[in-house]
């Protein structure tokens, strides 16, 4: 199964592709039996542009783009990532379609920009220069049956890429895939002997601008709240021997 994700800023295109293979557990012999889920084993990312040259590393210091479009082979701190954003999201789903929504701000939840690693021991993650962000499932696992009506039977699943093409931009692409849940069954036996095709479950796409710093997280913000004296006394001041309420003494 592949899966391709596409992201678009000025003349500039991020194409992210993921592989998944089939699986069998362990200690059952591979093609004696349906997969039993697929696994990752392959990313693509590909970074296009309409220019006379491709963007690559040289090109980019002897012909840097100009101003909207986005530099893919720049340093991006990871503390970048941690804003406020606000903008726009577009979404669409089996159930309402295609629906437009207003960002005011994204809670900590809604930031899954921020953890790499993501929200789960299943994800698997790559971070890359540029402002890069890649996410996906380690392994898709199979479904042990559909419904009377052949429908959904099974979790759906993250494919998710998010990209910093400038400094104060950012675009997020997020998609729920199907797979390996409505199975094939004998007609005679009932046994699974194969699966529907994988099919989109919903898309959302952010593109969401820099609207001003996170406050009280960082080092840098609280050694200015220091400075200036806004900072509350009791998390400054160590407590000595004398302020304490009892004989406890710390090391």
């Amino acid at each position: 199964m592949s899966t391709e994700l596409a992201l678009v800023h000025g003349d500039g295109r991020l194409r992210v592709i993921f592989y998944h293979a089939p699986v069998w557990e362990k200690d059952v012999e591979p093609n004696t039996c349906p997969p039993q889920g697929l696994k990752v084993y392959r990313a693509t990312v590909c970074r296009e542009a309409l220019r006379p040259l491709p963007p690559t590393r040289s090109n980019e210091q002897d012909q840097p783009p100009t101003e909207g479009n986005p530099t893919f082979n720049r340093p991006v701190p990871p503390f970048a990532w941690h804003a406020n954003w606000s903008g726009t999201s577009w979404t669409w789903g089996e159930t309402r379609g295609d629906e437009g929504w207003k960002l005011d701000e994204m809670d900590e939840l809604d930031s899954w920009h921020g953890r790499p690693t993501g929200d789960t021991a299943n994800t698997w993650n790559l971070r890359l220069p540029g402002g890069v962000l890649i996410q996906c499932p380690r392994i898709i696992r199979a479904s042990g049956g559909g419904d009377e009506d052949g429908g959904l039977n099974g979790m759906a699943e993250l494919m998710r890429v998010a990209w910093l093409p400038t400094n104060d931009r950012l675009l997020r692409l997020e998609a729920s895939v199907l797979a390996m849940d409505r199975p094939i069954l004998d007609p005679n036996d009932g046994a699974i002997v194969g699966f529907q095709p994988p099919r989109l479950g919903s898309l959302r796409t952010d593109v969401v601008r820099k609207v001003g710093e996170l406050e009280g997280v960082s080092l840098l913000e609280r050694e200015r709240k220091r400075k200036d004296g806004e900072a509350n006394e009791e998390e400054l001041v160590k407590p000595g021997r004398e302020e304490m309420e009892d004989d406890t003494v710390w090391e």
